[in-house]
């Protein structure tokens, strides 16, 4: 019977779903990046960058998603997040490399 039991409350154990190792503010930075990438693919899209590379045009849209998503992030208000956001556009800027020409600057900074 104790045998039975001890069963019985190892598989309870196993069913039960496993806690998230994100925080509620990490998931909701993470859909807001993913909702920012997917809005900055449709801007790019529409835009008319003939003649661009492929790699200027891709850097463009991860400067648009990065910028929706720094404020989308600044709306959770805390140091977390804005360092997050810092790090986040640090490292697109960085990923970009050489694809960061002037006109793909002036083309973010003109807002598309």
């Amino acid at each position: 019977m104790r045998w039975m039991l001890l069963m019985l409350v190892v598989m309870a154990g196993c069913a039960s779903p496993k806690p998230s190792r994100f925080t509620d503010a990490q998931n909701r930075r993470a859909q807001a990046s993913m909702d920012c990438f997917d809005a900055s693919e449709e801007q790019v899209a529409r835009g008319d960058y003939a003649g661009w590379s492929s790699g200027e045009t891709t850097c463009l849209q991860r400067l648009v998603a990065a910028d929706c998503a720094s404020r989308e992030w600044a709306k959770d208000g805390d140091h977390q997040s804005s360092e997050a956001s810092a790090r986040y556009q640090s490292r697109v800027l960085d990923d970009c490399g050489a694809d960061l020409t002037e006109r793909v600057r002036a083309a973010f900074e003109a807002g598309l």
